[in-house]
């Protein structure tokens, strides 16, 4: 069977092939439309609120699942924060097609990587799913993107999910079977966020605050490229480091297609008073094109201090859109947050304004929020705010609401769920 379909109006088709030529068998049958007056996850821009703008569907993907044949398409578009992954399901490969209750499937719109749109749904060796898709960088080019790797897990009704909560922390790669995403989650936190940077040079427009601001899309940058321009991250605490994630922005770079002069060298020390520096991580040798560069220790170290040194900068300017540091550190977790307020607009009703108590000592907050008590599937990350609107709800759909907070020791599971009709 073919599936395909890419337009703002357009359907997603299918049609029977013959096994030998791959040569249709019959005519292609439309099998469903966009729907954005009623599934808010099809509604145009980052957070789904532009509302004049038709979406783009695409992005076909099938998975046969105990019989069942699910129909994996992406919108709103490949540019936006909230490009994420709907699913049809249907007994048979041309339908007729239902809509899952847990929809879109595949949904990160905020921390430091967003989106999870146009990918496909795969099994690894031990028989765990997983859904890979593109996420938004489109800053020099609309379609800048990354790739993103999420766990997926079938439920006993048959319902998908991919579980895109601390998605852009580190995550332990299996190598059995897994029943459950806490299998993966080592609990490293990230301790870098918004935390005080020192550099070598700033280029003006780039400060360093863009360097532990958890958004892909700004960036610190130095005035030059030269050996020994630096960046300093000072965590406030002795803390214990176990990885580290350095992403480059490449700023004014002129480098096109691939090149074997495009690699990375530094190297990164680590200090407890600011004064005397250890080297822990070596990359002066480096030949290996990684812009965005992860690097689990071999121990964890318990330090305060990090420093990035630039050896060798591929093209513009040595520039950084995330140092990103991960580990814990030996403190209480914060408080368990309370919802304020749950708000449902009667003519909009694919959104749902939150509110909630602002937690002492808490970086953020994850909001869990589903179309059953027990199946909480979505996630929604937000770093120090105590309010949000969440505009993805089908408008026919009761949901339900949980919210737990973190900070650098851990996180704080909510236990109270709250119910928007």
């Amino acid at each position: 069977y073919l599936y395909y379909g890419s337009g703002a109006a357009t359907p997603m088709m299918g049609m029977e092939l013959d096994k030998k030529t791959f040569m249709p068998k019959g005519e292609a049958i439309p099998l469903f439309y966009s729907n954005a007056e009623k599934y808010g996850w099809e509604v145009s821009g980052d957070y789904n609120t532009n509302y004049k703008h038709t979406c783009w569907l695409e992005g076909a993907w099938m998975n046969q699942y105990k019989g069942k044949y699910y129909l994996q398409y992406a919108v709103p578009g490949t540019e936006f924060k909230s490009y994420s992954n709907g699913v049809y399901v249907s007994e048979n490969p041309l339908g007729p097609f239902t809509l899952l209750k847990h929809n879109p499937f595949s949904y990160k719109p905020e921390g430091f990587v967003n989106g999870t749109g146009h990918g496909s749904t795969f099994q690894d060796l031990y028989g765990n799913y997983w859904n890979i898709g593109t996420s938004t960088i489109s800053r020099r080019h609309m379609f800048e993107r990354r790739i993103s790797l999420y766990p997926t897990f079938f439920d006993k009704d048959g319902d998908v999910y991919a579980y895109t909560a601390w998605g852009d922390y580190p995550m332990i790669v299996p190598d059995k079977k897994i029943s459950s995403p806490q299998d993966l989650f080592p609990g490293w936190m990230l301790l870098s966020y918004k935390k005080k940077v020192e550099a070598s040079s700033t280029l003006e427009g780039y400060p360093t605050e863009n360097a532990v601001n958890e958004d892909i899309r700004t960036w610190w940058s130095a005035k030059t490229a030269d050996k020994g321009e630096f960046m300093t991250v000072d965590l406030d605490l002795i803390s214990k480091v176990y990885a580290i994630q350095v992403n480059f922005a490449d700023q004014d770079a002129t480098a096109l297609g691939k090149s074997d002069s495009i690699y990375y060298q530094y190297r990164i020390e680590e200090s407890q008073d600011g004064i005397t520096w250890n080297l822990l991580v070596d990359k002066s040798e480096n030949k290996a094109d990684a812009p965005n560069d992860y690097i689990q220790l071999d121990k964890p170290a318990d330090t305060r201090y990090i420093r990035i040194t630039n050896i060798y900068f591929p093209s513009g300017k040595f520039s950084i859109s995330g140092l990103r540091v991960f580990g814990k550190v030996d403190k209480p977790v914060p408080a368990t947050a309370q919802f304020t307020e749950l708000t449902r607009n009667n003519d909009n009703r694919r959104t749902v304004n939150l509110s909630w108590s602002k937690v002492n000592d808490a970086t953020g907050y994850n909001i869990r929020f589903g179309t059953q008590k027990n199946k909480l599937y979505h996630n929604y990350l937000v770093y120090e705010d105590n309010k949000v609107s969440i505009n993805i709800l089908n408008a026919d759909q009761t949901y339900y609401f949980a919210i737990d907070s973190f900070n650098e020791a851990g996180v704080t599971i909510g236990k109270e769920i709250k119910t928007i009709q």
